[in-house]
């Protein structure tokens, strides 16, 4: 299991007879994808249905190997719809995993049971049933740490929310494949059904080429299902594959409650797929300022919520009356929106009249530039 309710649990057992306990969990379930390699990028969308809903469910969309391993995903949990994205430490990595960004809402802290690391928790944000949630996970050097990051696009709202960004001591980490999905009971209540969907996978390799998820491995647990295990109660009781037709088409998986397999354990399920790159709004810059300072300039600046979120930004000074480019930057830090512009100090040198600010967005397009004047 990758998240235990240890207190409630023990509270739990406290309370149940002993021949009961241990055995009534639904059955854990993964959906494995194809992508065997390793990426920068790594996406999925994520629904749960109505019926599908029952607390002490995670529903993971997205679990990665390497040195930077960790999962991200939906949980119904007893305090309400959480978004969770966790890094596990790693026997390479020279310090802890700290979180250098927080979204609004997110909180972090360290875990442990099945080995140790940082997660992090959002449940101001919420999910909603019979809704579609796409995750986004990407990873990026800096120097010889790593950064990785995870945002969610809500299908209600239409907005883009940057949970998170974990800085992990280890170069290079990226997402190794394949992507797993997994479906869990984590408090034995195997009684209560529940389902995930998931379509719209996507990794970008190491090269910068897309990689549609076009098949997935779906498992169920085989050594929970013994007498005696976890899952023994209900051993029966799962199911998993494809539902829909055409561009509708998903991946399912349910357990508990009264499902039925349909499928063997394990199966292989293909999903058909035409795109060639994930298919988002440009991320569009707005409401950018310059206000003058002691020192020079700050600028600030807002995103668009509904477009793709930024990745890095570019910012160019430029002098009076031309185009020429005095100076340039870029930095990759997607939570940023100030900037501090240093004025040209000596008199011999050009001093800047206007900046020119552009991004790079998650999915490593540019957007359109902005100029600003400088008061």
């Amino acid at each position: 299991m990758r998240h235990l309710l240890n207190v409630l649990a023990v509270a739990c057992t406290a309370a149940l007879p002993v021949t009961s306990w241990g055995q009534h969990a639904a059955p854990s379930s993964h959906m494995v994808f194809d992508d065997n390699f390793p990426g920068d990028i790594v996406i999925i969308s994520v629904r749960v249905p109505a019926d599908g809903e029952a607390v002490y469910t995670y529903y993971e969309g997205l679990g990665w190997r390497g040195t930077a391993a960790g999962y991200a995903g939906l949980q119904a949990h007893p305090r309400g719809h959480n978004f969770i994205c966790s890094v596990w430490d790693n026997p390479a990595h020279t310090a802890p995993i700290t979180a250098v960004h927080r979204g609004p809402g997110t909180k972090t802290e360290g875990f442990g049971g099945e080995g140790t690391g940082l997660k992090s928790w959002n449940f101001e944000l919420g999910w909603e049933v019979d809704a579609w949630y796409t995750l986004v996970g990407r990873t990026w050097s800096v120097g010889d740490h790593t950064q990785l990051g995870m945002w969610v696009h809500a299908e209600p709202t239409g907005e883009w929310t940057h949970l998170v960004t974990f800085d992990v001591a280890v170069a290079d980490a990226r997402f190794e494949g394949g992507t797993d999905a997994f479906l869990e009971d984590w408090l034995d209540t195997g009684s209560e059904g529940r389902t995930t969907n998931l379509r719209n996978g996507w990794k970008r390799k190491l090269d910068g080429q897309w990689y549609p998820f076009a098949a997935a491995r779906y498992s169920v647990n085989a050594w929970d299902l013994e007498p005696g295990k976890r899952s023994f109660a209900f051993r029966d009781v799962w199911d998993g594959g494809i539902r829909g037709e055409g561009d509708k088409a998903y991946y399912f998986m349910s357990a508990g409650g009264k499902a039925t397999p349909s499928t063997t354990n394990p199966s292989t399920h293909a999903v058909p797929r035409r795109e060639a790159e994930p298919a988002f709004p440009t991320a569009v810059l707005l409401d950018c300022r310059a206000m003058q300072t002691d020192q020079g300039w700050n600028l600030t600046w807002a995103c668009e919520p509904a477009a793709a979120p930024p990745h890095a930004f570019v910012l160019e000074t430029l002098g009076e009356g031309s185009n020429r480019v005095l100076t340039r930057e870029q930095v990759i830090e997607p939570h940023r929106r100030t900037w501090e512009i240093a004025s040209a100090g000596s008199a011999g040198k050009p001093q800047p009249t206007r900046v020119r600010l552009s991004c790079v967005d998650l999915f490593g397009r540019v957007s359109e530039p902005v100029d600003v004047a400088l008061p």
